[in-house]
Protein backbone atom coordinates (compact mmCIF):
# COMPACT_ATOMS: atom_id res chain seq x y z
CA UNK A 1 0.00 0.00 0.00
CA UNK A 2 2.75 2.47 0.64
CA UNK A 3 5.22 1.65 -2.07
CA UNK A 4 1.73 2.41 -3.97
CA UNK A 5 0.97 5.76 -2.28
CA UNK A 6 5.08 6.92 -2.96
CA UNK A 7 4.79 5.54 -6.58
CA UNK A 8 1.66 7.56 -7.61
CA UNK A 9 3.29 10.55 -5.82
CA UNK A 10 6.54 10.13 -8.21
CA UNK A 11 4.75 10.21 -11.18
CA UNK A 12 2.51 13.20 -10.11
CA UNK A 13 5.54 14.96 -9.88
CA UNK A 14 7.58 13.60 -12.23
CA UNK A 15 3.98 15.04 -14.52
CA UNK A 16 4.78 18.56 -12.86
CA UNK A 17 8.35 18.12 -14.50
CA UNK A 18 7.01 17.50 -17.91
CA UNK A 19 4.64 20.44 -17.68
CA UNK A 20 6.88 22.99 -16.43
CA UNK A 21 9.33 21.94 -19.75
CA UNK A 22 6.18 22.50 -21.47
CA UNK A 23 5.79 25.87 -20.22
CA UNK A 24 2.39 24.78 -18.69
CA UNK A 25 1.87 26.81 -15.01
CA UNK A 26 -0.37 23.26 -13.95
CA UNK A 27 3.23 22.28 -12.98
CA UNK A 28 3.41 24.14 -10.18
CA UNK A 29 -0.50 22.87 -8.77
CA UNK A 30 1.11 18.91 -9.28
CA UNK A 31 3.92 20.17 -7.64
CA UNK A 32 2.15 21.58 -4.57
CA UNK A 33 -0.22 18.65 -4.18
CA UNK A 34 3.09 16.25 -4.50
CA UNK A 35 5.66 17.90 -1.92
CA UNK A 36 2.50 17.98 0.68
CA UNK A 37 2.26 14.39 0.24
CA UNK A 38 5.72 13.55 0.48
CA UNK A 39 5.82 15.84 3.74
CA UNK A 40 3.43 14.10 5.35
CA UNK A 41 5.49 10.84 4.49
CA UNK A 42 8.44 12.19 5.31
CA UNK A 43 7.08 13.53 8.52
CA UNK A 44 5.38 10.50 9.29
CA UNK A 45 9.11 8.30 8.84
CA UNK A 46 10.87 10.46 10.81
CA UNK A 47 13.16 11.60 7.98
CA UNK A 48 12.82 15.63 9.36
CA UNK A 49 15.97 16.76 6.92
CA UNK A 50 13.64 15.65 3.53
CA UNK A 51 10.54 16.80 5.26
CA UNK A 52 12.73 20.42 5.56
CA UNK A 53 13.34 19.92 1.94
CA UNK A 54 9.97 19.28 1.39
CA UNK A 55 8.66 22.19 2.55
CA UNK A 56 10.90 24.49 0.88
CA UNK A 57 9.96 22.52 -2.03
CA UNK A 58 5.91 23.55 -1.68
CA UNK A 59 7.28 27.15 -0.70
CA UNK A 60 8.68 27.48 -4.29
CA UNK A 61 5.73 25.41 -6.00
CA UNK A 62 3.34 27.91 -4.08
CA UNK A 63 5.53 30.90 -5.01
CA UNK A 64 5.30 29.65 -8.77
CA UNK A 65 1.65 29.56 -8.58
CA UNK A 66 1.35 33.26 -7.98
CA UNK A 67 4.74 34.28 -10.18
CA UNK A 68 2.94 32.33 -13.23
CA UNK A 69 -0.89 33.74 -12.91
CA UNK A 70 -1.36 35.56 -16.39
CA UNK A 71 -1.55 39.12 -15.69
CA UNK A 72 -4.63 41.05 -16.72
CA UNK A 73 -4.30 43.73 -18.89
CA UNK A 74 -5.63 47.02 -16.67
CA UNK A 75 -7.74 49.13 -19.16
Amino acid sequence: MIAAFTWCITALSLTGTILNVKKNSLCFWLWAVGNTAWLLYDLWLGTYSRAALDVVQLAFAVWGIFAWKKKVPST
